[in-house]
């Protein structure tokens, strides 16, 4: 595993040639349908015309399952980036560029790079280790690298919306008739009942003496002075002493 300054991750030898022998597991399960029937043929008929040889020593059979075997490859490296054995084990082939693959590279790596890769017992393959960015042979000539592939599941909470409510906020007045911030007037707690000489604020007033509405005392017609409260008991006295005399007379 290398890491490199364009935060990549390339994977070495023995993480890919685990994924290359698992798609070979993949493969060989796979081609049973097509050399089960053709080793029955071949027992019934050794001289049918699929079992001769064609092409130096490979025969039509040969072939064909070479190309199935092939296309395996072409197919998810060229539209997934990567084989089942590469996604069980988090790799992915990628562009040197760092753009999509394309049909030309991945044929030719799939097909010429692996066949030179295989010559001179895998050499090809062999040199993957000591490259600093762990290139085959086929990689080298395809142009392309196999890097780790991690995807990751984010979740994104649901969005929460807030919203500004304006709540109306009004002033004490002055007479005292407070009132709360939903706008309804505030009941005094032993309210008293209006008219017959109430005052608003629940105070009996004196006969004589209206309150006014703010529950100040109002001043009447003929006030009397702090003189003449002080002398209000001597003038009662000379009034009596005065009627006294006369009775006596």
């Amino acid at each position: 595993m290398q890491n490199n300054g364009e935060n990549r991750v390339y994977a070495g030898f023995f993480v890919r040639l685990a994924a290359y022998l698992i798609d070979w597991l993949i493969v060989g399960a796979a081609l049973l349908v097509v050399r089960v029937p053709l080793w029955i043929a071949s027992w019934n008929n050794p001289d049918h015309f699929l079992l001769k040889d064609v092409l130096f020593d490979y025969s039509i059979k040969d072939m064909l399952i070479y190309l199935l075997g092939v296309l395996y490859f072409i197919i998810l490296t060229y539209f997934t980036g990567a084989t089942l054995g590469k996604r069980v084990m988090c790799l992915r082939v990628v562009s040197s560029e760092e753009g999509k693959l394309t049909l030309f590279q991945v044929v030719y790596r799939e097909t010429v790079g692996r066949f030179l890769s295989k010559l001179i017992m895998c050499v090809g393959y062999f040199i993957i280790g000591p490259d600093a960015q762990k290139r085959g042979l086929h990689d080298r000539l395809a142009d392309t690298r196999v890097v780790y592939h991690h995807v990751k599941e984010v979740r994104v909470p649901t969005p929460v919306e807030y919203r500004t409510i304006n709540v109306p906020i009004y002033n004490q007045p002055q007479g005292g008739n407070a009132m709360p911030n939903n706008g309804s007037p505030l009941v005094p707690r032993n309210p008293m009942p209006q008219g017959n000489g109430m005052p608003q604020n629940g105070t009996m007033a004196a006969p004589g003496n209206p309150m006014a509405e703010n529950g100040n005392m109002v001043a009447s017609e003929n006030p009397m002075t702090e003189d003449m409260k002080a002398s209000a008991p001597e003038q009662v006295a000379e009034d009596v002493a005065q009627d006294t005399t006369s009775f006596e007379e």
